[in-house]
């Protein structure tokens, strides 16, 4: 861990399905969060989860958790949450990060809601910024829900969108994550015994049971947060792919959840690459206008150079899926792993911990540090 530095903050990135907290001197805490089951004791778990949080002078705030559908609008759900953190944390400490780069105070924020939801990806690619300097690379958060997907050139952020809607549009937002998203959401059918089965639409297996079967992710005998409220562990994972095609755990081979589970590995690794081709195409197409050039190559050449002249930062936890992704669209260029840079621990709470350093270089304050 780094020494406490003169300015120091902590960072809050309030999430639909998890708390991340992490401190500019890159302490970190995060814990599961469902959104839509328990907003009311949000406070109450923030506090715990900043228990053991070293001292800081500000609290810096990111979030996505207002799309939970316990809320009715996004500026129901942003009041919400700053009503609930202002009850454990003092406003006067707090500051919220928006999508345009700026910090806004609590009443702002309550004020312009659209601002400051879902900003956490923005953070952290500004962060980013600061660690590649003037190189050229492609940002690629996976997270448990979402996949981030963000071109940077020359300390700049090359993409305009802004809500999760228009960022959706230009695959810079590809809504898939390594542990909550619902098959049935991936693939309408299945190969199974060489027939095609189509897949049962109700929630009976996420991605993390995919991963947990192929031992991408490790077995958490205490996490019950899954489609049958069962172990997320592998053997568990095992029943509830197998009921994707109306078979059971104990009618299915081995071989046959292996083919199940590689299915869905694959139709997402496709769609993580689809949304990267559209964003290389998008951000391509943004520079030249920025430079005033007209385009003479066609949109596939452009993407092609793109592609080879630019590094990927890899972030979240779900490497091995960039990996793929990357690697079915012919990527062989330089990786840099976020988690080699700031340590694995730190780097599941990476947005809380960008909009943390942001602060602490940014915001003056002249409080003293508090514990």
């Amino acid at each position: 861990m780094q020494s406490v530095p003169d300015n120091p903050w902590i960072g809050l990135d309030i999430g639909g399905a998890n708390l991340k907290a992490a401190h500019s001197s890159g302490w970190s805490n995060s814990c599961m969060f469902p959104m839509w089951k328990q907003w009311q004791t949000l406070a109450v778990s923030v506090a715990k989860l900043l228990d053991e949080c070293p001292a800081f002078c500000g609290v810096a705030v990111t979030m996505t958790g207002e799309l939970a559908d316990c809320f009715a609008t996004r500026a129901e759900g942003v009041a919400v949450i700053l009503e609930q953190l202002t009850s454990v944390l003092p406003a006067s400490l707090v500051r919220v990060y928006s999508v345009e780069g700026k910090w806004l105070s609590v009443s702002q924020a309550a004020r312009d809601p659209w601002k400051v939801a879902a900003s956490n990806w923005h953070g952290l690619a500004r962060y980013v910024t600061r660690i590649v300097g003037k190189k050229s690379c492609l940002l690629i958060d996976v997270g448990s829900t979402t996949t981030d997907i963000i071109p940077i050139h020359d300390e700049r952020i090359l993409i305009e969108d802004q809500t999760d809607s228009q960022r959706l549009q230009s695959g810079a937002l590809v809504y898939t994550g390594v542990e909550r998203s619902n098959i049935a959401g991936i693939v309408r059918e299945l190969t199974l015994f060489n027939t095609v089965c189509p897949v049962i639409n109700e929630q009976f297996a996420t991605t993390r049971d995919v991963y947990l079967w192929l031992r991408e992710i490790e077995d958490d005998p205490t996490n019950c947060e899954t489609a049958d409220n069962q172990p997320a562990t592998r053997k568990a994972a095992r029943y509830r792919l197998a009921r994707l095609v109306g078979e059971d755990g104990s009618t299915l081979t081995d071989s046959d959840i292996d083919v199940i589970a590689t299915q869905v590995f694959h139709a997402q690794t496709s769609m993580v690459a689809k949304g990267v081709e559209r964003v290389l195409k998008m951000a391509a197409a943004s520079h030249a206008k920025r430079n005033k050039k007209t385009a003479t190559r066609s949109k596939e050449v452009t993407s092609q150079r793109s592609l080879s002249s630019t590094c990927v930062v890899l972030s979240g936890h779900g490497d091995f899926l960039i990996e793929a992704a990357m690697g079915s669209l012919g990527w062989a260029g330089e990786w840099f792993r976020l988690k080699s840079s700031i340590g694995e621990t730190l780097s599941r709470c990476a947005p809380a911990y960008a909009i943390a350093v942001l602060a602490s270089e940014e915001l003056e304050t002249h409080l003293r540090p508090n514990a």
